[in-house]
């Protein structure tokens, strides 16, 4: 009798660490789906949405940089060499793209810390992504994003007397010089955060559902596979 108890109990303590084992990995694979959200969603934001704002234009009416370069130019009567300023905006605006690619690094790698610590206390308790959270990660981002504008903007600033056909005025060329150097540091980057505050939002509200979501997915199965019968 005594013997049949003993194999009862060993049977019910392997079906308990089995059931555990499979809990245990259940809880693995739910985080790393949200890793995997965390790394899509931020690059996306920096590969697309901020990306987008940095790279040239499509239309050159729409480059507001080349537009106001030549209003200014007509304004004082300079002629500037149409292909040299061309060139200068793509390498000004390749630096800045360049620049940006790994500001989402500290994004991702605190968001995972915050879903890397999660360990329900309650059956029904999943990751939840607070907006409070992102206010530290994106007002980094945001203090990172206007340095990284600021020094691209010295290519640029640095460039445009290279840009003067025939010689001019020093007092014309530095009216040029200084007013762009104005609009880029003031305007410019002004328009630029504010376009990039605006993709984090939407970026931070998608990713805060999509971790929702992952979780009512990860209770579903939790509650509903037979693999966690045997605890029951």
């Amino acid at each position: 009798m005594l013997d049949i108890l003993l194999i009862v109990i060993i049977v019910e303590v392997v079906i308990l660490i089995g059931v555990e084992e499979i809990e245990k990995q259940h809880l693995e694979n739910y985080k790393n789906a949200i890793f995997e959200l965390i790394k899509n969603n931020t690059e996306t934001l920096v590969r697309e949405d901020i990306i987008s704002l940095l790279k040239q234009p499509p239309l050159d009416s729409m480059d507001v940089i080349r537009n106001r370069l030549v209003t200014l130019s007509k304004k004082y009567g300079i002629i500037l060499d149409t292909e040299m300023m061309n060139q200068l905006l793509v390498n000004y605006r390749s630096k800045l793209v360049d620049s940006f690619f790994s500001i989402g690094d500290d994004r991702i790698e605190k968001l995972n810390k915050i879903v890397d610590s999660f360990l329900p206390k309650k059956v029904d308790e999943i990751v939840k992504l607070q907006k409070k959270e992102f206010t530290a990660i994106n007002k980094k981002i945001k203090k990172e994003a206007k340095e990284r504008i600021k020094d691209s903007n010295q290519i640029l600033i640095e460039g445009i007397s290279d840009l003067f056909k025939e010689d001019v005025l020093e007092d014309s060329k530095f009216k040029v010089i200084d007013t762009m150097k104005k609009y880029l540091t003031v305007n410019y980057c002004r328009d630029l955060i504010e376009g990039i505050e605006l993709k984090l939002i939407i970026k931070d509200t998608t990713l805060i559902n999509s971790v929702l979501e992952q979780g009512e997915r990860f209770l579903f199965t939790k509650n509903n596979s037979h693999l966690f019968d045997e605890k029951v």
